[in-house]
């Protein structure tokens, strides 16, 4: 094992000396990446990535490692990565035998954080990627001879639509959800606890993950998607006078540099096993929907828009819009967008952290509150994509 990093907890047990991690192209995966090439040169990496129709898996990665840390700098990393083309929804994860005689002896710890995180997707088609794809994760990891951990990345939206505080050790309680990612993200982490009841495991439960606290850098998802559209509209004159949402909704999101500084300090410890962690803003240190717009309006000198109530939203605007474009193209986009992200306008979430809480107590690792960098992604989004 490696030694532990600076801001670790007590009884740690560290990263393998071979990870096999998933979903090393995405936006918190590659910080995983990052983080393990960077601050653990011990440790090697066998990287399960898919090709697609434009690049090949070990394309994707040198993508990846190129936007990490520079074209100058990457080739000092190259020879302690291994790409292996592969697909988790596939059995066996797509891995040849071959590939799978030579990996098997080798890997003591797996990290998990492969996703589809698209909202509206069919049920049938997240679940090839995030239920059946975490099953053959874990099926793998099972044939280990030499696991010394496994590490899972879920959401704390697993939670649905239930309201008020969210316990960490709380899965299935009968909640109803909003779309099929919530669904089958609850669905693999049940496959997850059942596998940590036999091996050594821990999950971890991202919040709304946005860009870095200290520098604004992030990738244009998910949250992003709101405040583009919003600043888009209103660079072609389009004002939004009114926003079907409720003002005091908890907006949890949490920065990605808190997310991986808290995973890694979680896994270096080996009171982490069997535990699973909220790494979210946590009660008393969110901001409220209308926060955040607020901001948003000071930075881009856009009026902030009043609110309209579910009812109206439900009973008037909803039938409006869709009579209005009935015969347009977007229609269909918009009724899914609709159902798969309106939900969270009105969302009485809150994510206890009582068990990353007492393990990170004494790291020095808190989480910053959204008022102290939320305009730093701001001006990052509006440099990156030139906004006005």
């Amino acid at each position: 094992m490696n030694e532990e990093p600076k801001g670790s907890v007590a009884g740690a047990t560290g990263l393998g000396d071979n990870v096999l991690l998933t979903g090393a192209t995405g936006f918190l995966g590659g910080e995983i990446l990052k983080r393990i090439l960077r601050s653990h040169p011990g440790t090697r990496l066998s990287l399960l990535v898919r090709s697609t129709v434009r690049e090949t898996a070990t394309e994707r990665i040198e993508r990846q490692l190129v936007r990490s840390f520079g074209q100058e700098e990457v080739s000092r990393y190259r020879d302690r990565v291994e790409v292996v083309e592969a697909d988790i929804s596939h059995r066996g994860l797509g891995i040849d035998s071959e590939r799978s005689a030579r990996l098997l002896p080798r890997i003591d710890h797996v990290i998990h954080c492969a996703a589809t995180v698209q909202f509206t997707l069919p049920l049938e088609v997240a679940r090839r990627d995030n239920t059946e794809g975490t099953r053959n994760v874990l099926t793998f990891a099972e044939r280990l001879p030499h696991l010394g951990r496994l590490d899972y990345i879920g959401t704390a939206f697993v939670a649905g639509r239930r309201s008020g505080l969210i316990k960490e050790d709380e899965l299935d309680m009968g909640q109803e959800f909003s779309n099929s990612y919530e669904q089958t993200k609850m669905e693999a982490e049940k496959l997850v606890r059942a596998f940590a009841e036999r091996h050594p495991a821990a999950i971890y439960r991202p919040s709304a993950v946005v860009g870095n606290s200290q520098t604004g850098e992030a990738t244009f998802q998910g949250f992003y998607q709101m405040l583009l559209v919003y600043r888009q509209l209103y660079s072609k004159g389009i004002v939004i006078p009114v926003v079907p949402a409720d003002p005091n909704t908890i907006a949890d999101i949490v920065p990605i540099d808190y997310v991986v500084d808290a995973l890694f300090a979680l896994m270096h410890s080996g009171k982490s096993i069997g535990r699973c962690f909220h790494l979210a803003s946590g009660p008393g240190n969110t901001c409220t929907f209308d926060e955040l717009m607020r901001m948003t309006a000071e930075f881009t000198h856009i009026k902030a828009p009043a609110y309209m109530s579910r009812e109206a939203w439900r009973y008037f605007l909803k039938p409006l819009l869709s009579a209005v474009m009935f015969w347009d193209r977007r229609r269909d986009a918009v009724v899914k967008a609709e159902k798969a992200y309106m939900p969270y306008a009105w969302s009485k979430l809150i994510f206890d952290k009582t068990n990353t809480n007492a393990l990170l107590e004494g790291t020095g690792i808190a989480t910053p509150h959204p008022k102290s960098y939320f305009v730093k992604l701001l001006e990052y989004q509006a440099k990156t994509l030139k906004l006005g």
